[in-house]
């Protein structure tokens, strides 16, 4: 009996520490900066020199997702007698924004994405030129980290929603004789808000209860 008793209470431990235990590690928007600037410190150092092409997808691995290297590359990367490298240009597609880092970025999730962005205003001066529009960096999770995805622009504002409250973990809620509730054991006991993750909880805080109960009148 007490053996079966210790199994239940290691299971709902498992359950409750493992579960939160599990949640998420936030990207911030600190990590987000600084992930930009030294990605684009590697693609301003692709156009130095000529290199081997596994050469040039080993530098960008750190940063960018393997989808996002194969398109940069096809995009970009051209070959020569020597290598391969990327030639400079003030529209090559899918490099980095030029951020102003001395002015406040807005940063953000929607869905699994997080956005990093600022607004540039319109420039009519100049070799270049642009209406006002929004420069923004996406990053996603692959093989546990989070690394660039895409690079947009948008003349609205990007949709995000904050990284905190996309992966909060599971609110664990106890509440005292709720109608709504399902409770266990003895009238004014403990009842927990019904959900998927705690069903399997709850029925083994109550079976634990009971057979403890059980014991107890035994002796």
């Amino acid at each position: 009996m007490k053996l079966l008793l210790s199994t239940l209470v290691a299971l709902i431990l498992f359950l409750g520490y493992g579960h939160a235990g599990s949640a998420e590690e936030l990207l911030t928007e600190e990590q987000s900066v600084q992930a930009v600037q030294e990605a684009s410190e590697v693609q301003a150092s692709l156009t130095e020199k000529e290199r081997p092409l596994n050469e040039i997808k080993a530098m960008m691995e750190p940063y960018f997702t393997h989808s996002f290297i194969e398109t940069y590359v096809k995009e970009n990367v051209k070959e020569t007698e020597n290598g391969y490298i990327v030639y400079g240009s003030d529209f090559t597609p899918y490099s980095m924004p030029y951020f102003n880092y001395e002015e406040d970025f807005s940063f953000g999730a929607e869905d699994l994405t997080h956005k990093l962005f600022q607004f540039f205003p319109a420039e009519e001066e100049g070799p270049v030129s642009y209406d006002d529009h929004y420069e923004a960096v996406l990053f996603v999770q692959e093989e546990g980290e989070y690394k660039i995805d895409d690079v947009i622009f948008s003349e609205t504002e990007p949709k995000t929603e904050s990284p905190e409250k996309k992966q909060n973990p599971i609110d664990v809620s106890l509440i005292f004789d709720q109608p709504d509730s399902v409770s266990f054991g003895n009238d004014g006991g403990f009842s927990f808000i019904w959900n998927p993750y705690f069903q399997m909880k709850t029925l083994l805080t109550a079976y634990a209860y009971d057979v403890k109960s059980a014991a107890g009148n035994a002796e």
